[in-house]
This record gives structure tokens, sequence and C-alpha cells, in this order.
């Protein structure tokens, strides 16, 4: 799977910003994990809401064939990026906070 050009299908929903394609461990059994940064004001506040965005998100990712396997969404408030280009996600940050999340 190309990171890219999965990340560009999620970043299509209007509610998020931006999205990383990571993997969630241990060894041997890693999963492709897309983590979604919703626009800001975007970020689900109740359980409900939360569910509603990962549904859509879902749907989104199954009607393309390069994203139709994977299941694994995280929502995270704000990517850690690069402070001289905020475009620059820290990608390996971003995977130690998703690793805790398994």
């Amino acid at each position: 799977m190309d990171p890219v050009c999965c990340e560009a299908i999620f970043n299509q929903h209007p509610a998020i910003r931006r999205s990383g394609a990571g993997r969630r461990r241990p060894a041997g059994r890693q999963r492709p994990v897309i983590i979604l940064e919703p626009h800001q004001g975007q970020m689900p506040k109740t359980a409900k809401q939360r569910e509603a965005l990962l549904a859509e998100i879902r749907q989104l990712g199954a009607s393309n064939p390069l994203t139709a396997r994977i299941s694994d969404f995280l929502l995270h408030p704000h990517f850690p990026v690069d402070i001289r280009h905020n475009a620059k996600i820290f990608r390996e940050k971003l995977a130690v906070w998703a690793a805790r999340r398994q």
C-alpha cells in the first residue's frame, strides 16, 4: 500500500484535515492503520458522534480498492509536525502515539 495514496482518499472527507497511514504492531501481526486529524472544531465530542464519523470514514475506505482492507482508524486531535513546515508530519511520533492505543 502506498501511504500517500491511501491518505489522499481519507483526506477527501470534509471533516478531515489530514491523515497519516501507519502499521499497528506487534511484529509479525502488523495491520494498516489510518490516523485522522479532523479540522479544527470537527473532533467528535460524544461517542455517538465519534462512531458516526468513523462509520463514514470506513465507508469511504471501503469504496476504494486501494483502502478497502483497512479497518483500523484512530482520531488524533493535532498531528505532531515540524514547526518550520506545518505540513511535515512527524510520523515517528505519530506511530508511538498510535502504538499506545492498540
